[in-house]
């Protein structure tokens, strides 16, 4: 996997979960290695860094310029990626994914970015 080079592929691969707390930059990548290992994951993303990926656009083909944003880009990379609130002070919201499902089966696990109000 190019995200993660073939040592992160390798670790996602045989790993039970991938986790990432404040991961800054390397947020998309840890989605995007987990997500082609099939492997569950959990990032809380927290900086957008949108100078630094100005390519990052939303299905809509809106930037990626705003935390609800990222989320939002971050939910469109798979149909059964999902996201919550962990309910604590600061960048709360948790993108995560624990079941790929069949392809068949993806489109209920559609759902909504969270509301940054």
């Amino acid at each position: 996997g190019e995200a993660g080079g073939e040592a992160g592929m390798a670790l996602a691969r045989g790993a039970a979960l991938v986790v990432g707390l404040h991961t800054d930059e390397v947020t998309e990548a840890i989605v995007d290695t987990a997500l082609a290992a099939r492997t569950p994951f959990a990032v809380v993303p927290c900086c957008v860094f949108s100078r630094l990926f100005p390519g990052r656009r939303l299905r809509s083909g809106r930037p990626v310029t705003s935390h609800p944003s990222l989320v939002a880009y971050l939910l469109e990379k798979h149909p059964a990626v999902r996201s919550a609130r962990l309910g604590f002070a600061g960048k709360d919201v948790v993108v995560f994914c624990t079941d790929y499902g069949a392809p068949s089966d993806a489109a209920h696990l559609m759902c909504a970015p969270c509301d940054e109000g």
